[in-house]
């Protein structure tokens, strides 16, 4: 949900101004591009039978029960908008002070990103986001680049991207999951490392992955019809 609204407040903070045509280039554009009811249904589509009968059967009685309900009621509390900027500030102070107060802790964090592919998806989203960025300012310099080129250009930052993405994951895990007990967040990495939830968070990570690649595709191709490079 944040994608668009974050590409279209991420270039009002280049330091150049952008020029008026571009601006109204970027609003068509952004037009319906990255939206989440879309995306999700088509991240759905592609999942379609790609998980068995028990797998399903698993998944639905982890998330039915209370720690499931519990860990859920958390991670959706987490990811509004007062969670997020709380998950930058407390966040990163909590992950401070773990290796000293609570290194088991820190341990299990560590296996849930990696277990949910955290680092792998939001890579996903951030190479993408980078692209419509890139896009939108190549477009405005008059630049246009094949999409090749430009996912070229935007890789070439993957190793810090995937550094900040990191550190970011950590600091989001430490403030969502603050008030679960050790016990509660064992037993919730032992789901995440389970036939079930493993073939879930792959299976989702590949779908997601293609999707936000298609959505950021035809986002920058949009953007430069409007800007009258490319033919509609």
């Amino acid at each position: 949900m944040g994608i668009g609204p974050g590409i279209a407040a991420a270039t009002k903070s280049i330091p150049e101004p952008l020029p008026a045509n571009f601006q109204d280039a970027l609003s068509v554009a952004l037009e319906g591009a990255f939206d989440a009811v879309k995306m999700e249904t088509a991240i759905e589509s592609r999942m379609a039978d790609r998980l068995s009968a028990t797998d399903l059967s698993d998944l639905a009685a982890f998330y039915a029960s209370p720690l499931g309900k519990h860990v859920t009621a958390l991670e959706i509390q987490s990811s509004g908008p007062e969670g997020r900027q709380s998950k930058k500030t407390e966040g990163k102070q909590i992950l401070a002070e773990l290796p000293a107060k609570d290194p088991a802790r820190l341990e299990l964090y560590r296996k849930i990103i990696d277990d949910i592919s955290a680092v792998d998806t939001g890579e996903a989203i951030a190479l993408n986001m980078s692209y419509a960025m890139v896009t939108g300012m190549l477009g405005a310099a008059g630049k246009p680049l094949s999409d090749e080129q430009i996912m070229a250009l935007v890789r070439q930052q993957s190793v810090k991207i995937r550094q900040n993405i990191e550190q970011n994951a950590m600091q989001g895990s430490a403030y969502t999951y603050r008030d679960l007990s050790l016990g509660d967040l064992r037993l919730y990495s032992t789901f995440l490392a389970s036939p079930a939830g493993s073939r879930y968070y792959d299976q989702m990570l590949t779908a997601f992955g293609m999707v936000m690649t298609e959505e950021a595709r035809s986002f920058g191709h949009r953007l430069f019809v409007a800007l009258g490079y490319r033919k509609a």
